[in-house]
């Protein structure tokens, strides 16, 4: 110590001068100070559906006294928003007013959105949590909205009031809220469900789903559809239990939540129709086949006949599982989900959710009959566009004669540019399934392609699938997938047939069908033999110079897919 204090002055003292005065040098740097600017506070206040919401303390997840925001939930409140303003619009509330129910308000971000948006419904917003329903009651006084705030358990504000539109908006499991759900709900009453249970739903924690939601599910390709599917299935048993049914009107499911939202009907007989809807599938784990049980009380003696795929036979052991029970009937109204894109565009929404709902649409109508206005050329987008659901007139009776044929019917080498070698399909068992609108599941793409094949854009494979007479759109749940009543093996040979014809000729016989699109708008309202005159393709367009083909030979393949039509084209001029 003595040798350190010599002069009379602390080693450790200068030290600390030393660094204090380091410190003023960095702080008092100009290059410094320009390069590390002071942070801004974060903001408190966020604005969403027009209302501004007080989001200072909220979490992302909820805890025992913290108020939960969640910002990626925001395109379902949007999707919410635009079911309750398509109801609100249709008059099919048997009340003079709406009666709506926010049931886990947290913020109250989606209550007061509906009372800011819809001004003719009556909002109640609900919270077990007094911090949130504190901040309700800020929030709704912020934006000067009369809203009714109430501290109350969620069953049992269900069980002591009606109310005409609910909302749960559940963090996790949405089943220990049904029963008391369509306990009070009236007649044609709306009820939106979101779950996020990701885990139970995904096939990641089987033994939870069996706890929760009574079934059984694999990871698969189309497990988006599946889980949304399971989730209907314990919406029905539990309106069942009260004496009602349901009418599934929309459901999304995206990556972060499932949302279904279902119309209620009362009495037996619409419980007893919807529970005969609830069925097990069958699951090809090699080829991912699938196809629903019969509504049958007795055995089936050959299961791996619902099939399309001959897997079994190809493989030793048991190559499927069984799936479910889940929900097997629509899943979409296309009627209420063109309410609801009408509604977002009135209520101008974010492009993100217009794309989105434009996509259920053209889902929910899933048309099988080539489309006259999409652009084949277009990006390959979730959407397809606002599709055009005109449907084509029906010919008249001598015209049905004469170009009546259908693809079936037509010479072996018309039928298909596959080879002759390749294996058929084995005979299916005839089940009694009704014919759906939108067809159940959808075909992955990268999963299902032929290997070797390019397929190119979603868009002209769609089309394909329509001029072969099969149902087929885009699908929100998965955008490298495609909706389509085709079996497995009937999808893989119609891929094959696509890639080979876009290989051989290609772009241009989907010119040539946008040509004969144009031709037959054109073509109706011509006479019986002005349609037998000579057409000329592309005197004065690019498409194909010096072309004429006779209407009377080309309407007669206008709907036979596009490589018979090439075939046909060619046979008829020689050369291309």
């Amino acid at each position: 110590m003595a040798e350190e204090q010599r002069g009379g002055v602390n080693i450790n003292t200068r030290k600390q001068d030393d660094k204090q005065e380091d410190v003023k040098n960095i702080v008092l740097s100009p290059s410094t100070a320009a390069t590390a600017p002071p942070a801004a506070p974060p903001s408190e206040e966020i604005i969403e559906h027009g209302v501004k919401i007080n989001v200072k303390g909220t979490v992302q997840a909820p805890k025992k006294h913290e108020v939960m925001y969640n910002s990626e939930m925001m395109l379902n409140r949007s999707v919410v928003l635009c079911a309750l303003a398509a109801y609100s619009e249709s008059g099919q509330c048997i009340n003079g007013q709406v009666r709506c129910l926010d049931a886990l308000g947290a913020t109250g971000v989606a209550g007061l959105a509906w009372a800011r948006q819809v001004p003719k419904v009556s909002v109640v917003i609900n919270d077990q949590l007094q911090a949130a329903t504190q901040r309700i009651k800020e929030n709704a006084a912020s934006n000067n909205l009369e809203v009714e705030v109430t501290t109350e358990d969620v069953s049992v504000l269900l069980h002591q009031r009606p109310f005409d539109f609910v909302f749960l908006d559940c963090y996790g499991s949405s089943v220990p809220y049904l029963d008391a759900a369509f306990r009070n709900i009236p007649k044609h009453g709306l009820l939106a469900v979101t779950s996020t249970d990701d885990a139970a739903l995904y096939g990641k924690a089987t033994d939870v789903t069996l706890r929760n939601y009574g079934g059984y599910i694999v990871k698969t390709s189309y497990a988006k559809e599946l889980a949304a599917r399971l989730v209907l299935a314990s919406v029905i048993r539990a309106a069942a239990k009260c004496n009602k049914g349901v009418e599934v009107v929309c459901c999304v499911a995206l990556k972060s939540f499932i949302t279904v939202v279902v119309r209620v009907l009362r009495g037996p007989s619409a419980a007893n129709k919807c529970v005969r809807k609830v069925r097990r599938i069958i699951h090809c784990c090699l080829c991912e086949d699938r196809a629903f049980y019969p509504q049958t009380v007795y055995p089936i003696e050959q299961p791996y006949s619902l099939l399309s795929c001959g897997c079994r036979s190809k493989s030793a052991g048991k190559v499927a599982v069984e799936l479910g029970p889940v929900w097997c009937d629509e899943i979409f109204d296309p009627c209420f989900c063109q309410g609801m894109l009408t509604q977002a565009n009135n209520l101008q929404l974010s492009h993100k959710v217009i794309a989105l709902l434009q996509t259920v649409v053209g889902e929910a109508g899933c048309r099988d009959h080539p489309s006259t206005d999409v652009n084949l050329d277009k990006e390959n987008t979730l959407t397809e566009g606002t599709e055009d659901t005109a449907l084509v007139p029906e010919e008249e009776e001598e015209e049905e004669e004469l170009h009546g044929q259908s693809y079936h019917s037509l010479p072996q080498s018309y039928q298909s540019l596959d080879d002759p070698d390749i294996e058929r399909s084995p005979k299916r068992l005839k089940v009694d399934h009704p014919v759906l609108r939108s067809p159940p599941f959808y075909f992955n793409l990268h999963r299902h392609s032929p290997k070797g094949h390019d397929l190119g854009k979603i868009n002209r494979i769609v089309e394909h699938l329509r001029r072969a007479k099969h149902k087929a759109s885009r699908t929100h749940f998965d955008p490298e997938a495609i909706r389509t009543n085709c079996t497995l093996a009937e999808f893989t040979s119609l891929l094959v047939e696509f890639s080979r014809a876009q290989k051989t000729f290609g772009p241009f016989p989907y010119l040539l069908m946008q040509a004969v699109t144009a031709i037959l708008v054109n073509y109706q309202t011509k006479t019986s033999k002005q349609r037998r005159e000579q057409c000329t393709l592309g005197h004065n367009t690019k498409l194909a110079p010096k072309w004429e083909i006779t209407s009377c030979t080309l309407t007669k393949y206008i709907y036979v897919d596009v490589g018979v039509v090439v075939q046909m084209l060619q046979r008829t001029s020689g050369s291309m």
